[in-house]
């Protein structure tokens, strides 16, 4: 090290001990202590370097933090600024930063100044309820603490009406705002009164580590007056060139009624190559009823899955 480097170093490392940064109220990163240093690459180019300890003081998780730093002459004259952008920086969390300054010899550096720039909080978890169903517990379930499932949530039916079917979306966010993924999840035959625990899966992707939030709604309710019919299991298997479709549907209204059900079937590139069409008649409430049928596809129509919905019966 050459001696105005030695005595930028020792200069800034003497100011680092006589003051330290002060925190804004406004901005809660602590830095807790901070030393200027000179380094060299393997080709020999000189960098300097300030490095930070710091800390969040908050209760409340950082989406990310710019750390400014000004690198000045003995004139005073700002000779560089760098800056470095933290990311992830949990209540009471500490990490170390370091802000680099490729050193130019024309210009020693004599001094510098660090300051906290930009703060971007992560946003706090939200979940929205209604007038029928209420969100009584909401938290990111993590397998093993480490791989993000999804959002855990308990859900109640505070009306008095059976839910056939439930639709919850939520949007999944980075810790600084941005959406990483959406996700809908479906619950049915919620009864007056009744809680349940459901779990709302993360789609996969490479960015689930991204998640730090959500914000989750009711999407869609449809109750049992207008959605009356459900289908509790269908299983599809190949019998010979054939596909058998072992069916079950419910009446979860409260008066007997009528129904068709709806089996569409579709090839690899998910085309439509066939619909098989069951009338349902006199299914009393609370009831269930079975139901078996066979598709047999046009030769060269090779069957991969199956649909099955319900819809009114007409005569």
């Amino acid at each position: 090290m050459d001696k105005t480097a030695k005595d930028a170093n020792n200069k800034c490392k003497e100011t680092a001990k006589e003051s330290r940064q002060t925190v804004p109220e406004e901005n809660k990163i602590a830095i807790l202590d901070h030393n200027i240093f000179r380094d060299e690459d393997e080709n020999g180019r000189g960098s300097i370097i300030i490095e930070l300890n710091i800390k969040n003081v908050m209760d409340r998780a950082v989406g990310s933090v710019v750390f400014e730093a000004a690198f000045s002459d003995k004139d005073g004259n700002v000779i560089d600024i760098v800056e470095q952008k933290v990311s992830g920086l949990a209540p009471n969390g500490m990490r170390t930063v370091r802000l680099v300054h490729r050193e130019d010899t024309t210009k020693p550096v004599e001094n510098y100044s660090v300051k906290v720039r930009d703060i971007v909080m992560v946003p706090k978890p939200s979940v929205s309820g209604n007038d029928m169903i209420l969100i009584t517990k909401h938290e990111l379930k993590y397998m093993d603490n480490a791989i993000l499932e999804g959002l855990e949530c308990g859900i109640k039916n505070i009306s008095d009406n059976v839910i056939a079917t439930l639709m919850i979306e939520c949007t999944f966010f980075d810790g600084e705002g941005s959406i990483v993924n959406v996700a809908r999840h479906k619950e049915t035959n919620l009864l007056p009164g009744n809680s349940r625990g459901i779990l709302i899966t993360v789609p996969m992707s490479g960015e689930s580590f991204r998640i730090q939030s959500y914000n989750a709604r009711i999407f869609r309710i449809i109750t049992a007056d207008i959605e009356k019919v459900q289908i509790v299991q269908s299983d599809m298997k190949a019998v010979g060139n054939d596909k058998e479709v072992n069916l079950i549907c419910k009446n979860i209204s409260s008066e007997k009624t009528d129904a068709a059900i709806i089996v569409k079937f579709f090839n690899e590139a998910k085309e439509d190559v066939g619909t098989k069409v069951i009338p349902v008649k006199d299914l009393e409430p609370g009831t269930n009823r079975q139901f078996k049928l066979t598709f047999k596809p046009i030769a060269g129509d090779n069957v991969k899955n199956h649909e099955v919905t319900v819809g009114d019966l007409v005569e």
